[in-house]
């Protein structure tokens, strides 16, 4: 019987995807890397029909990829086709349009285990849906207000001894020709003005933390944490703004906040769950979020943390 055979829906250089190739390779799993970019500069496909779904053949610039033989799939934030140069603005319309409906039918019509399906990521992508489940699941969360009503959020914010803004969704910003990263940001109540109306703003209770975790867990039963520590005041607030200040342990996960995560992951259909928590002084874990398709290499490589074994088991179906 021939090895389980893993695709990788993922770009070349992806740090996660390169940690989860490793160990399934050591588990003795044939793995295959579909970078979507490559197509159609570096890759072409040819399938077709049979009675059992879509057969054929992926050419790549890895190797070739017999579509039948996949039996598992790692969706890790692939990549937009590139088109060339020569096409016209319509022309690079329809080809996307096109290659994106036909590669992504395809690949979810395959009789695979996925980690997670895009379906499933897209629905859990929306930030107000994963408050509510994880309130659901026995998450402690912040106390949270969505509105486009400036008085609203006044008020929030002066009935709280501090209030934060999130975005619920676009972190990044395109201005004057720069991206800016939105983060996690105080509000002064004096500041709230007018400009709160022109779309909805996600407003919380501060939690006054004294760590970050960033837990992985999966369906197959595994749960790694990793606590962020630093005392610089903004990366307190937000770890991104200060990543040269930060210390990093494995942390033990509480009963309940184990539990939680699987029921999360159960209620969301996903296979692969990246949380964040706060932790305050008293033992609290406070639910921040929990992003599908968030990094976690960067945490296996600074402790140790078996996060790709995990992920490989799932992949081939073995339990925790």
């Amino acid at each position: 019987m021939p090895a389980s055979l893993v695709l990788l829906l993922a770009e070349q250089d992806d740090g996660e995807a390169a940690y989860v190739r490793d160990a399934l390779a050591q588990r003795g799993a044939r793995v295959v890397r579909f970078d979507t970019a490559s197509f159609p500069s570096a890759s072409s496909a040819s399938l077709r029909l049979a009675r059992d779904g879509w057969q054929g053949r992926l050419t790549t610039p890895d190797g070739v990829i017999p579509l039948e033989d996949v039996t598992a799939v790692y969706y890790r934030q692939p990549q937009p086709f590139r088109f060339p140069d020569t096409l016209s603005e319509p022309e690079r319309r329809f080809a996307t349009v096109e290659a994106r409906f036909g590669f992504g039918g395809v690949f979810m019509s395959l009789p695979a285990r996925w980690v997670s399906h895009p379906a499933r990521l897209a629905d859990a992508e929306y930030r107000p849906l994963q408050m509510a489940t994880a309130a659901r699941c026995g998450f402690t969360l912040p106390t949270s207000l969505l509105t486009n009503s400036p008085s609203d959020a006044e008020t929030f914010a002066r009935t709280r001894e501090g209030v934060v803004y999130k975005a619920t969704m676009h972190k990044l910003v395109s201005e004057a020709d720069r991206v800016k990263l939105i983060y996690t940001t105080r509000v002064d109540p004096d500041a709230i003005d007018a400009r709160v109306s022109t779309t909805l703003h996600l407003f919380q209770a501060n939690i006054r933390k004294s760590h970050d975790v960033r837990l992985v867990a999966t369906t197959g039963g595994h749960t790694h944490a990793v606590a962020i520590f630093t005392d610089d005041p903004h990366g307190r607030q937000d770890f991104r703004t200060a990543y040269d200040t930060l210390g990093y342990a494995v942390t033990a996960v509480p009963s309940a906040v184990a539990d939680a995560c699987h029921s999360y992951l159960l209620a969301l259909d996903l296979a692969l769950g990246v949380f964040d928590f706060a932790v305050t002084d008293d033992g609290a874990w406070w639910f921040l979020e929990c992003g599908p398709g968030a990094q976690w290499a960067w945490l296996q490589e600074r402790t140790g943390a078996p996060i790709s074994d995990a992920i490989a088991d799932t992949l081939l179906g073995a339990a925790a």
